[in-house]
């Protein structure tokens, strides 16, 4: 990060006042962890639910920043660096600072939202615009009010393209982030049973991931998924530039998503522009092909070719806990997709998996689903009702929420279900089933970290 700004424009950009320091003098960066810093970065004292950043200034922080940036009437200590800026809201003044620095830059701008695949489809498109030049994107899923601005602040002079994903769990999330980052283009993955708690329904759903394309500039194309009959719908109304993606055939689409023939999913088949874009690769299932698919409309929308799409999703790794494909030293083979979870990407999820992995001895390690609202036990039995139709050996199912889930997949008596509330304790009864040939898929909620017995199975 090379922010180039002095704390004059910085005052300015997030309406703060400065108390002490020459607004000339600049500042390269900035930190939001009091033990990360240097000499030339301002520290950001955000506030969040457990910890106040403001609690950690003192004499040893202020002598190794270029100054604070604190909440207007916060309590100094007396020993300060060169500047300090005081603000109303050190959150809101992070948003305000990120979008002064990214109206410096004349460049594409995508922003992508959506239930579900945001980044995995972030990564494919960033993989694909590096084919033409530096692309600046969130780190990781650095997607929400504190991540994205951060994201924001490191583009520079050498980027040719940013893309940045968005997440929001309830109204307005979205709205605000898309002030900050100022997208050109909007990608909408999918609308799924995600964040209930706050959204209620699908249709409060529909509406907060549309915030994206209103936040969009008169022609700035909106790049939608038109298996997702909401999305459709959303498509019918816009008067704007839209191009669609999906797997079922239909007029219009910008880049399809091709079904393999049967066997092992071994690939990614496209049609972009009426071209034939493949990409080869062993564990790619239907989540990545209509994950390829929105990235590469998102790339047509910006004037990339079939070949240049293609080139880019050669090139790309897929993000950790999405799907990563590891083998066990008991000649297992492990599916993490242990990021987040939520119905609609379980069920895709598990699909993908035993597409991709069709034979064999196939075991699902499932965890709670959270924020579904008042309607998550239904939801989670429902999945636990689906599930035990599968064609598993098993299934190990963690977590207080997946109690109702575990009693309705045993109640189809197709293989054995275990339940615990602490995922620790399927250690060792899943142990005991690795060996080569089998495939275990696992997947959670980030709150039950599901990672951390992937590690210890070792």
């Amino acid at each position: 990060m090379d922010l180039k700004m002095n704390w004059g424009e910085a005052a300015s950009a997030t309406g703060g006042s400065l108390l002490r320091g020459d607004p000339r003098r600049p500042f390269a960066s900035l930190a939001t962890d009091s033990r990360r810093l240097d000499g030339g970065q301002a520290f950001w004292a955000l506030k969040g639910e457990r910890h106040d950043a403001h609690d950690f200034l003192g004499a040893e922080g202020a002598a190794r920043c270029a100054g604070w940036v604190v909440a207007r009437g916060a309590p100094l200590p007396e020993k300060q660096p060169p500047a300090v800026l005081a603000v109303s809201d050190t959150r809101a003044a992070l948003a305000l600072l990120a979008a002064a620095h990214r109206s410096r830059f004349r460049i594409p701008v995508v922003g992508i939202t959506g239930s579900n695949g945001k980044t995995t489809v972030k990564e494919m498109l960033r993989a694909i615009l590096a084919t033409r030049g530096q692309v600046c994107a969130n780190a990781g899923n650095l997607n929400n009010e504190i991540g994205l601005p951060l994201s924001i602040l490191e583009l520079d002079a050498t980027h040719a393209f940013a893309v940045f994903e968005m997440g929001a769990s309830r109204p307005g999330d979205i709205r605000a982030l898309a002030r900050a980052a100022q997208p050109t283009a909007g990608v909408l993955t999918n609308i799924g049973p995600a964040h209930l708690e706050f959204f209620k329904s699908l249709e409060g759903t529909l509406k907060g991931k549309a915030e994206l394309i209103d936040a969009l500039p008169p022609g700035g194309p909106a790049i939608l998924n038109a298996d997702d009959p909401l999305l459709a719908r959303l498509a019918a109304g816009l008067e704007r530039p839209v191009l669609l993606f999906g797997a079922t055939e239909r007029p219009g689409l910008g880049a399809r998503a091709l079904h393999p023939p049967a066997g092992p999913a071994t690939g990614i088949t496209l049609e972009v522009a009426g071209k034939r874009v493949q990409v080869p690769g062993e564990h790619y299932g239907s989540i990545h092909r209509m994950n390829a698919a929105a990235a590469a409309a998102a790339a047509l929308s910006l004037g990339f070719t079939p070949a240049e799409i293609e080139a880019g999703l050669r090139a790309f790794q897929p993000a950790p806990l999405r799907f990563a494909v590891r083998r066990h030293p008991s000649g297992a083979v492990f599916v993490v997709d242990a990021y987040n979870a939520n119905p609609a990407s379980m069920r895709a999820g598990i699909e993908t998996f035993l597409e991709t992995f069709p034979g064999g001895s196939r075991i699902v390690v499932l965890g709670d689903m959270k924020e579904l609202g008042p309607e998550s036990a239904a939801m989670h039995a429902e999945l636990g009702r689906w599930v035990g139709r599968l064609p598993l050996s098993a299934a190990f199912l963690t977590g207080e929420l997946m109690t109702g889930a575990a009693a309705a997949a045993a109640a189809a008596e197709r293989f054995p279900v275990v339940h615990t509330p602490d995922a620790a304790a399927l250690r060792e009864p899943l142990r005991s089933l690795l060996q080569p040939g089998t495939a275990v898929y696992f997947k959670a909620s980030r709150a039950l970290a599901l990672e951390r017995l992937v590690e210890e199975l070792g």
